[in-house]
């Protein structure tokens, strides 16, 4: 997919990606959660927003290594699973994109592909271990949530940012606003995730910064 986002905006997002990193660590010491593995996770959605860009970019522009990107889709399916095994609120988020996505037909190249089975299979064998907790309600909603946001950038001028209303659009807010839902009811244990949301989207919008210096968009 064509990225919207010129170059020139890549210092933009380098500071509200430490920005939503930071106040999702502030979030976690303010309720606690202040494990390891909790710890890891602001960087881990990060890392994997990037990630996930930069396989996308590979494919669609050709402006990064394509054998690159499907041999990260690999460690980031894992990390991924890993993730949802050991969190509830990243399972429910992870199951709810992970099939939003799916419903909206947009796996479309062999590292996303690799990537969402790899996510979904450690993830079934996790809920028939019983090893994997998640809110089906909130997934359900996440699901609905995604494929909106999905169906939505497929709006003609939405890639573009022709105007506010497609700006608007672009940003997945129909996720956004569903995620702040379910931590403001507790179905989440903090608003810390809400950021990291935030973050996973802005790494994902700082690669398509530097696809566009690469593929020479303006």
């Amino acid at each position: 997919m064509r990225g919207p986002f010129p170059d020139k905006m890549g210092p933009l997002f380098i500071a509200l990606s430490i920005a939503s990193v930071s106040i999702a660590y502030l979030f976690l010491h303010i309720d606690g959660m202040m494990s390891l593995f909790l710890l890891s996770l602001p960087v881990s959605y990060i890392v994997l927003g990037s990630l996930i860009k930069y396989g996308d970019q590979a494919y669609d522009v050709g402006c990064f290594d394509r054998r690159k990107a499907l041999a990260l889709s690999f460690p980031s399916g894992i990390w991924l699973g890993y993730m949802m095994i050991n969190d509830m609120a990243t399972a429910t988020i992870g199951l709810g994109m992970l099939i939003g996505l799916l419903l909206a037909g947009k796996y479309d190249n062999r590292g996303f592909i690799v990537g969402f089975l790899i996510a979904i299979v450690m993830a079934a064998a996790g809920i028939l271990e019983g090893s994997l907790q998640f809110s089906l309600g909130g997934a359900a909603l996440l699901v609905a949530a995604t494929f909106i946001d999905e169906r939505a950038n497929d709006i003609e001028g939405v890639d573009d940012l022709e105007t506010w209303w497609h700006w608007a659009l672009h940003q997945r807010p129909f996720l956004k606003m569903a995620v702040l839902g379910l931590c403001a009811i507790g179905v989440f244990p903090s608003f810390a995730y809400l950021f990291m949301l935030l973050s996973f989207d802005f790494g994902y919008s700082l690669v398509d910064c530097v696809s566009a210096g690469r593929s020479g968009r303006p």
